[in-house]
């Protein structure tokens, strides 16, 4: 009995048995592992290159860059809108055109405007805003004085003698104000355009922009606002067109 138990044994632990000495890997399996190679022995050729992580400062750069050409684009864009929308509205908007002279102005319904310092018709003009510019001057009830040269001994004019200079010739067709005068012009005359109801061409200026720049300019000067330096020179309006004339 025992000699079969130690056969017994003998049979279990005999690496021939199995073929084996790991019970629990058959042969076959152990070729199989043992050439299992790396990823770089199956193809020496083989690159896998690694992302650099960005800089902040490159980071930053790129957005800076971008922001930039946004703002280009941007202003590109507000620049061309605001140039159609003004085209458009000069083809919209009717001349301001009232004659060679103030009976032939009053005849075409046309009244002088002391802000735009010419007889316009009613589509040219603000009233409203006009009427405020005639009471923010230097004189009695914050009216403009006028004066007939630049010197203070000068004789004033009433702003209907102004108005109706406009049938002199030059010299006589002149009056003058002083520096103050030119600068409510510029203001009350800004704000009539963001109203809609200046057309530039009768103030001597091809679009509202040069206007603007002059009026800038004007204003920075270093010369005393009560001094008489502003020549004024009543008109009709717009010139007429040689296709009205026609």
């Amino acid at each position: 009995m025992a000699a079969v138990c130690q056969n017994t044994r003998l049979a279990v632990t005999d690496p021939s048995t199995f073929g084996s000495s790991e019970p629990f890997i058959p042969k076959h399996s152990q070729d199989d592992y043992s050439e299992v190679r790396t990823s770089d022995e199956e193809d020496p050729n083989l690159f896998v290159p690694q992302t650099r992580p960005k800089s902040r400062l490159r980071i930053v750069f790129s957005w800076v860059i971008k922001a930039i050409i946004l703002a280009l684009a941007l202003h590109s864009f507000i620049t061309l809108s605001i140039s159609a929308a003004i085209h458009i509205r000069k083809a919209t908007l009717p001349p301001c055109y009232c004659g060679t002279s103030t009976a032939e102005a009053l005849a075409m319904g046309c009244k002088y405007d002391s802000l735009a310092t010419s007889w316009l018709p009613a589509h040219c003009r603000d009233d409203e805003l006009t009427a405020l510019f005639d009471h923010a001057g230097n004189g009695p009830n914050g009216e403009w004085l006028y004066h007939t040269s630049n010197a203070s001994s000068s004789r004033l004019l009433s702003l209907e003698e102004v108005a109706y200079l406009a049938d002199k010739s030059d010299p006589e067709r002149e009056a003058w104000s002083i520096l103050e005068w030119h600068n409510m012009h510029c203001f009350y005359t800004l704000v009539k355009q963001l109203r809609g109801k200046a057309k530039m061409e009768y103030t001597g200026f091809t679009d509202a922009t040069t206007h603007a720049e002059h009026c800038a300019v004007a204003i920075a000067d270093h010369v005393p606002r009560n001094k008489i330096v502003i020549r004024m020179i009543p008109g009709f309006g717009d010139p007429m067109t040689e296709s009205e004339k026609m």
